[in-house]
């Protein structure tokens, strides 16, 4: 893992010169699709972080890969990159920098919504729009389920969390009734 700070220098580099050639978005999902494949493929990255095999066979495996998986030219220089600099198993880092730069570029929030049961599109939709007046930005929902929160929600926007949780409620109510009795 790479530190915060070097991950948002390569993500930087890397968003300047996809919006350059108008390729935000795709770069994003290309790096998506390869981190992803890295975390379900534990062999190759395995290989690509084994030391005795030797950097230009790592090369090869990941023009391979890059082949197969046919990524844009800027894509696969930009991992290559990584590799040569010994950072390519910090993609998950750069992925998240790259993110967060991007949504800034484009002036979007991304907002991180758990809930004890599935939301259906109608209260999405809602939220959705609701985060918007509240941020002035174009807000996208990334929506996933915990139990464990008993009702109501959860969401985080970067550093800003909004508890609406029944445990959560249920949590200050007990320590209410602790502090009055």
């Amino acid at each position: 893992m790479i530190a915060g700070s070097i991950a948002r220098r390569y993500a930087k580099a890397l968003v300047d010169v996809a919006a350059a050639s108008n390729e935000l978005e795709a770069v994003h999902q290309e790096l998506t699709t390869l981190a992803d494949g890295l975390r379900e493929h534990r062999d190759l990255r395995r290989v690509l972080a084994n030391p005795s095999i030797l950097r230009r066979d790592k090369v090869q495996i990941l023009d391979g890969v890059v082949s197969r998986l046919a990524l844009r030219p800027l894509t696969g220089s930009f991992l290559r990159i990584l590799l040569e600099a010994g950072r390519l198993l910090a993609l998950d880092s750069v992925l998240r920098a790259y993110e967060a730069l991007l949504d800034e570029r484009l002036g979007r929030v991304k907002a991180m919504v758990t809930t004890a049961v599935p939301l259906g599109a109608e209260v999405q939709e809602h939220l959705r729009q609701r985060l918007e007046q509240m941020t002035g930005k174009t807000a996208y929902l990334e929506v996933k389920q915990d139990p464990t929160i008993l009702g109501g929600l959860v969401t985080q926007m970067g550093s800003l969390v909004y508890d609406g949780s029944l445990r959560t409620r249920l949590a200050r109510l007990r320590e209410e009734m602790v502090r009055g009795a």
